[in-house]
């Protein structure tokens, strides 16, 4: 992760001070790292908790089973939502659906594995239709216990202003 030494400071101290946001809104142009960032916060949360356990830069041992499972797409506490590939194209489909984003609430519903945390990532929420959108800000207005939702946006201008104060 390079070049958001502001960024990683501010969301480490929010972390290891034990009280994180429910909701964190990444945003920045493609390719700066907001996905590598999200990944980052997922592995901490999901190997230590909101906790000062772990390294300061919320990094985790490669070595570590939880950041093989992330990375695998395998850990069952991280969920990641992205738009889908149009089975009639065979293109990347133009919006996040509110099929996609009705996962979260099964996904937040369910208990976490060693009372841990779920972690969800949205790649990317300005891509959300309208009912997606909807969808999601339930969520965003009462979130769960020990549940993260990492929204991640090219045009966080689109969103809508509700979203976006539910999230640092």
């Amino acid at each position: 992760l390079i070049g958001q030494d502001v960024a990683l400071s501010h969301a480490a101290r929010a972390i290891r001070s034990g009280k994180p946001p429910q909701g964190w809104l990444i945003s920045g142009p493609p390719g700066i790292g907001k996905a590598t960032f999200a990944y980052r916060i997922a592995r901490y949360l999901l190997t230590y908790g909101a906790r000062d356990s772990g390294a300061e830069d919320l990094s985790v041992p490669a070595s570590d089973p939880n950041a093989i499972q992330v990375h695998a797409g395998s850990h069952p506490g991280l969920l990641v939502l992205k738009r889908g590939i149009n089975e009639r194209t065979g293109k990347l489909m133009t919006e996040l659906p509110v099929d996609e984003v009705r996962r979260l609430a099964g996904f937040f519903g369910l208990t976490s594995g060693a009372g841990g945390w779920r972690v969800a990532i949205v790649d990317t929420a300005d891509a959300m239709n309208a009912n997606a959108a909807n969808a999601l800000l339930k969520l965003l207005e009462e979130p769960p216990n020990r549940a993260m939702l990492i929204l991640l946006a090219n045009r966080p201008g689109q969103l809508r202003l509700k979203m976006r104060s539910r999230c640092q």
